[in-house]
């Protein structure tokens, strides 16, 4: 069956840019969108009190429209109401995700959800009240009222997937931070990054836990223990697993080549890392790699190691030689 619209005597049209994310909207989203296209509407309080839902409800629901590239909103115009004007969504070619993505998080906060703003999103969304459920279980507490209005804000507000906020939640567990507030913390960090699909969720958890068992190895390797690292040293480490992406075999094997100079006393990052730097320049990914490079003869030098030798000893002795021949021919001619 085929419908159109009746459009009798007037119509409005909306950006159809909002066609692109409206499974994202939530229902109180889409009264707000339609009632601003009205065009009889010109601040949050007229849209609130039309509605009959609250000021901060409807700040929220411009703030996802704003963040989706629906609408934007200008400031106060010399009568004192708020201008908000309507601008196309971005290009498919230049959206290359769905997911809505911010420059930085919205400025409503999560105290602004009331006990009975948070009863009418739960009835409207009843997969809210399972993610709260499934988010006490992962961090196995009971969340007071504040910690819920933070799983709401996640979910409501900055329209993270549900199985994003699960996600984090267990990763935050895992890093023995079971703290909504911590949870919270990390979220509004990743959404300011632009990381907020489940994909590149993910993608950041499996780097960050890389990141960290290596760290973990290096600190048993340099015999540091659990003190904090200094700036060079965290800046090192940063470098070998995330610039150059070392294996942890490869960053032992240069901490034995390092320990085997006997001009060495004891460990050092400098000079480990001048060890790497050549086997990184060498293509080396392996341990193998690295031991097929010191079997070449290509030993890596560190600053406190003799410097290896910018000619080719063969070539030396040919060029001795020689002159040694045109000296010899000097003296029997004079002779």
């Amino acid at each position: 069956m085929k419908y159109d619209l009746l459009f009798g005597k007037s119509a409005f049209c909306l950006p159809g840019g909002a066609a692109d994310v409206v499974a994202k909207a939530s229902q109180a989203d889409l009264r707000v969108l339609i009632a601003l296209g009205s065009g009889r509407f010109c601040d949050e309080t007229q849209i609130a009190n039309f509605l009959g839902i609250s000021v901060s409800a409807v700040v929220r629901s411009l703030e996802f429209w704003r963040g989706a590239g629906v609408v934007d909103a200008q400031e106060e115009t010399e009568e004192g109401s708020l201008a908000v004007r309507e601008v196309s969504a971005p290009a498919p070619e230049q959206q290359q995700k769905t997911d809505i993505v911010r420059k930085s998080a919205p400025s409503v906060e999560r105290d602004s959800y009331t006990g009975e703003e948070i009863n009418r999103i739960c009835a409207q969304n009843q997969n809210i009240p399972l993610l709260i459920d499934a988010c006490q279980t992962i961090l196995e507490k009971t969340f007071t009222k504040t910690e819920i209005s933070s799983i709401v804000y996640l979910s409501d507000h900055l329209r993270l997937d549900d199985e994003y906020i699960m996600m984090l939640c267990t990763y935050c567990k895992g890093r023995d931070k079971a703290s909504v507030r911590y949870v919270e913390k990390v979220a509004l960090s990743l959404y300011d990054s632009g990381i907020v699909s489940v994909p590149e969720l993910d993608k950041y958890i499996k780097k960050e836990r890389k990141k960290n068992d290596a760290e973990s190895n290096i600190r048993k390797l340099f015999g540091i223990g659990e003190r904090a690292l200094t700036q060079k040293e965290a800046a090192f480490i940063e470098k070998w697993i995330t610039e150059w992406d070392m294996p942890f075999e490869v960053i032992e094997k240069a901490y034995e080549v390092m320990m085997s100079v006997g001009t060495v006393e004891k460990p050092s990052f400098a000079y480990e890392n001048s060890i790497l730097e050549k086997w990184h320049a060498a293509g080396c990914k392996t341990a193998a790699d690295a031991d097929a490079l010191i079997s070449s003869g290509k030993k890596p030098q560190g600053k406190n190691s003799k410097k290896e030798s910018s000619f080719d000893l063969d070539e030396f002795f040919e060029l001795a030689v020689k002159r040694g021949a045109g000296r010899a021919d000097g003296i029997k001619t004079g002779e």
